[in-house]
Protein backbone atom coordinates (compact mmCIF):
# COMPACT_ATOMS: atom_id res chain seq x y z
CA UNK A 1 0.00 0.00 0.00
CA UNK A 2 1.19 3.50 -0.78
CA UNK A 3 2.05 5.55 2.32
CA UNK A 4 -0.49 8.28 1.44
CA UNK A 5 -3.27 5.71 1.12
CA UNK A 6 -2.38 4.28 4.52
CA UNK A 7 -2.58 7.75 6.05
CA UNK A 8 -5.93 8.39 4.39
CA UNK A 9 -7.44 5.12 5.68
CA UNK A 10 -6.01 5.77 9.13
CA UNK A 11 -7.65 9.21 9.07
CA UNK A 12 -11.02 7.67 8.13
CA UNK A 13 -10.85 5.16 10.98
CA UNK A 14 -9.67 7.84 13.43
CA UNK A 15 -12.55 10.12 12.43
CA UNK A 16 -15.04 7.30 12.94
CA UNK A 17 -13.71 6.73 16.47
CA UNK A 18 -13.85 10.47 17.19
CA UNK A 19 -17.41 10.65 15.87
CA UNK A 20 -18.39 7.71 18.09
CA UNK A 21 -17.02 9.57 21.14
CA UNK A 22 -19.00 12.78 20.50
CA UNK A 23 -20.64 14.14 23.68
CA UNK A 24 -22.47 17.26 22.45
CA UNK A 25 -26.07 17.76 21.35
CA UNK A 26 -25.76 18.95 17.75
CA UNK A 27 -28.22 16.89 15.68
CA UNK A 28 -25.89 16.41 12.73
CA UNK A 29 -23.00 15.35 14.97
CA UNK A 30 -25.23 12.90 16.85
CA UNK A 31 -26.26 11.45 13.50
CA UNK A 32 -22.55 10.99 12.69
CA UNK A 33 -22.07 9.38 16.10
CA UNK A 34 -24.87 6.89 15.42
CA UNK A 35 -23.49 6.07 11.97
CA UNK A 36 -19.92 5.68 13.27
CA UNK A 37 -20.96 3.34 16.09
CA UNK A 38 -23.02 1.23 13.69
CA UNK A 39 -20.21 1.19 11.10
CA UNK A 40 -17.63 0.05 13.63
CA UNK A 41 -19.64 -2.26 15.88
CA UNK A 42 -21.67 -4.05 13.19
CA UNK A 43 -18.63 -5.19 11.20
CA UNK A 44 -19.48 -3.18 8.12
CA UNK A 45 -17.55 -4.76 5.23
CA UNK A 46 -15.87 -1.43 4.40
CA UNK A 47 -14.75 -1.01 8.02
CA UNK A 48 -13.31 -4.52 8.07
CA UNK A 49 -11.59 -3.96 4.72
CA UNK A 50 -10.00 -0.69 5.87
CA UNK A 51 -8.73 -2.36 9.05
CA UNK A 52 -7.17 -5.17 7.06
CA UNK A 53 -5.52 -2.73 4.65
CA UNK A 54 -3.58 -1.17 7.52
CA UNK A 55 -3.07 -4.46 9.39
CA UNK A 56 -5.36 -3.78 12.35
CA UNK A 57 -7.83 -6.32 13.63
CA UNK A 58 -11.34 -4.82 13.60
CA UNK A 59 -11.83 -6.18 17.13
CA UNK A 60 -8.95 -3.97 18.34
CA UNK A 61 -10.92 -0.82 17.45
CA UNK A 62 -14.24 -2.35 18.56
CA UNK A 63 -12.81 -3.20 21.99
CA UNK A 64 -11.47 0.34 22.37
CA UNK A 65 -14.89 1.72 21.47
CA UNK A 66 -16.56 -0.53 24.06
CA UNK A 67 -14.29 0.91 26.76
CA UNK A 68 -15.09 4.57 26.08
CA UNK A 69 -17.93 5.81 28.25
CA UNK A 70 -18.44 8.65 25.73
CA UNK A 71 -19.63 6.13 23.15
CA UNK A 72 -22.85 5.70 25.09
CA UNK A 73 -25.54 8.29 24.45
CA UNK A 74 -26.16 10.70 27.32
CA UNK A 75 -29.70 11.76 28.30
CA UNK A 76 -29.71 14.87 26.11
CA UNK A 77 -28.41 12.88 23.14
CA UNK A 78 -30.98 10.10 23.63
CA UNK A 79 -33.90 12.44 23.05
CA UNK A 80 -32.29 13.59 19.80
CA UNK A 81 -31.51 9.99 18.78
CA UNK A 82 -35.15 9.03 19.27
CA UNK A 83 -36.28 12.00 17.17
CA UNK A 84 -33.80 11.11 14.39
CA UNK A 85 -34.92 7.46 14.43
CA UNK A 86 -38.60 8.48 14.18
CA UNK A 87 -37.79 10.79 11.28
CA UNK A 88 -35.78 8.03 9.56
CA UNK A 89 -38.59 5.50 10.05
CA UNK A 90 -41.16 7.92 8.64
CA UNK A 91 -38.97 8.55 5.59
CA UNK A 92 -38.66 4.82 4.95
CA UNK A 93 -42.39 4.31 5.40
CA UNK A 94 -43.30 6.91 2.79
CA UNK A 95 -40.48 5.90 0.44
CA UNK A 96 -38.16 8.91 0.67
Amino acid sequence: MIKGEEGFITAILTQAVEDAKYVGVNKQDIKHKMEAINWIMNNDPQFTYYCKLINIEPSYIQNKIKRYSEVKFNKKQLSIVKMLERKNNESRRIGI
